[in-house]
């Protein structure tokens, strides 16, 4: 399948700006702000939802995730994934200006609300069909997560998609997930190691470590 030739003078301006920021997206070796700029632009004024989702007359664009995943010059053709780990890169301007560290952190969590909105809930425990496996198979990822939430508990779901809780707390939180401690130097692994355990707990590992009980 190719790409369709599109020339500019067919373009609406929001299509103009669209296909801008899958340019930049697409650039090698240039600093992350001016997709993140051209993301958060897009994501502010819902721009993805005033473009049609193909040639001929197509509807405009319902789904951020079919947005966003669909081939130029409708959308950005990028995965999900691809996306979030575009979303984990600094703007050269996030530590040294408030107001774009608060752009970024409004811009990723309205994304991830996005995301996370249209992920349907997760089938009914039981035998998989030909048409479908449970998802619960892959528990560590945010889709599944969610997904399961959607299904066993919809008002920690809600949490999660309104981004007052984040997928991996929620899996702990139901215990579908362990916490992982990571283990490096001493007071860091201490500290990581509080989060997770009573003080009771605490000391008994203490005295393990230690081989106080043998002694």
């Amino acid at each position: 399948m190719t790409d369709r030739i599109v020339s500019a003078g067919d373009l609406t301006p929001e299509q103009r700006r669209i296909h801008r920021v899958e340019h930049i997206l697409r650039r090698d070796g240039g600093s992350p702000g001016s997709a993140l700029d051209g993301l958060a632009s897009i994501v502010e004024d819902e721009t993805w939802r005033k473009v049609p989702s193909g040639p001929d007359g197509a509807p405009r664009f319902t789904s951020f995730t079919a947005f966003v995943e669909a081939r130029r010059p409708y959308g950005l053709g990028y995965s999900v994934r691809q996306l979030r780990a575009l979303l984990k890169l600094c703007h050269p301007d996030e530590d040294k200006k408030a107001d774009v560290r608060d752009r970024m952190d409004a811009m990723r969590a309205e994304v991830e609300r996005l995301i996370a909105e249209e992920i349907p809930e997760a089938l009914p425990v039981g035998r998989p069909t030909e048409k479908h496996c449970d998802t619960n198979i892959k528990p560590d990822r945010v889709e599944h997560i969610v997904a399961r939430l959607k299904r066993d508990d919809p008002a920690l779901a809600e949490q999660v998609v309104n981004g007052d809780l984040t997928a991996n707390a929620a899996a702990r939180a139901k215990g579908w997930r362990r916490p992982r401690v990571v283990v490096s130097s001493p007071e860091r692994t201490a500290a990581s190691l509080r989060k997770h355990m009573t003080l009771e707990d605490l000391h008994a590992l203490a005295r393990l470590l230690l081989d106080e009980e043998d002694n």
